[in-house]
């Protein structure tokens, strides 16, 4: 399967830099890479589905588990005034349910709120929050999932 979530939860293909957050029973929790926003989460189902509906209980019964622990962890973490989440699972190779949890920290302006914070994720390598610095974080969370 050529499906980068896929490939990337195997270890086939890395999308982060850093290593996996949190390894659950049907989620994985990962840094977002590339990005101009440090903490930009994302938890992915560790099977391949491409629609919420095809959600089996168990799996978001996790999800709102996992959603909880990283909304709080991004808060004491980065100080956030709050989190977003979205999951569109639309873009191309990436339809694999996927849900991005984002911090709004003092980074994202005025011109950044809601929808229009995906401008952060459409990053090149050189405006991306550097790869020793994902790993850093993504390390940190890491821990506090233990």
């Amino acid at each position: 399967m050529d499906c980068p979530s896929c490939l990337s939860i195997s270890g086939k293909k890395r999308i982060s830099p850093g290593p996996i957050i949190h390894d659950g029973k049907y989620w994985v929790v990962d840094h977002a890479y590339p990005t101009k926003l440090l903490g930009w989460l994302v938890i992915v189902l560790k099977r391949h589905v491409e629609a919420l509906h095809d959600l089996q209980s168990e799996e978001l019964e996790e999800l709102g588990i996992l959603q909880e622990k990283t909304t709080k962890f991004l808060r004491t973490t980065l100080s956030c005034k709050k989190e977003y989440i979205a999951c569109f699972s639309e873009g191309k190779g990436f339809e694999h349910i996927h849900f991005h949890v984002i911090p709004k920290t003092k980074t994202i302006t005025e011109d950044l709120k809601g929808p229009k914070v995906f401008t952060m994720l459409k990053a090149n390598e050189i405006e991306s929050i550097g790869k020793d610095e994902i790993t850093k974080f993504s390390k940190l969370l890491r821990r506090k999932f233990t």
